[in-house]
């Protein structure tokens, strides 16, 4: 008999080249310390590494692609709480490792239907993974859908784990928020106590 894997939930794991100790330097403070401001860190090799191996469809033409991204310095004995991404406009989300001592804690990924399933009969007879544990090596880049719940495991090392975050959006969605900002700015709506609507446009 044939058995069908419906609405599978995709994670794409890659290893980047990219120049890791010049990325390290890039986040570091000439006095030893980690940089604080993330405001003018940039680094072009890693953003177009990012984007030249966003996953793809076939049947459907990458758009023009932007990054907003932020850097996580994971100290010993911290952790990431479950969370996600979700927002609209993001087309993916994901993560590049740079610095990865042994027992630094490995990143999960959650079935996004809950704990209720683990309580189904077939899932103790067919068996149930209610989430999904990736051991991170330096380089590695791992895109996922922004509404996929992740977590990341206590660093039980003695160093720092390094790690750049980001999610991937559109041109197209970029203008559009743009375009809805400005209408905003132009206009003011007030909604009255019987739940009237009123819209009020400057021109």
């Amino acid at each position: 008999m044939s058995c069908l894997e419906l609405f599978s939930t995709k994670i794409w794991v890659k290893k980047l080249d990219v120049d890791i100790p010049s990325l390290l330097e890039t986040l570091s403070h000439p006095d030893g310390g980690q940089l604080k401001d993330f405001t003018h860190f940039g680094h072009d090799g890693l953003s177009k590494a990012i984007i030249d191996n966003i996953p793809t469809h076939e049947d459907v033409e990458l758009p023009e692609t932007y990054l907003q991204y932020w850097v996580n310095f994971n100290l010993p004995g911290s952790y990431n709480r479950k969370h996600h991404h979700s927002d609209i406009a993001f087309l993916l989300s994901g993560v590049v490792y740079l610095k990865v001592p042994e027992n630094s804690g490995r990143i999960s990924f959650h079935d996004p239907r809950g704990a209720a399933v683990e309580a189904i009969a077939d899932s103790k007879y067919y068996g149930y993974e209610p989430e999904v544990f990736i051991d991170p090596e330096p380089g590695m880049v791992i895109y996922f859908p922004s509404w996929l719940e992740h977590e990341v495991e206590k660093n039980k090392s003695d160093e720092d784990r390094v790690s750049i975050a980001f999610n991937v959006i559109s041109k197209e969605e970029l203008d559009r928020y743009k375009n809805m900002e400005d209408w905003c700015e132009k206009n003011v709506i007030a909604t009255r106590h019987n739940g009237n609507t009123e819209y009020f446009t400057s021109n």
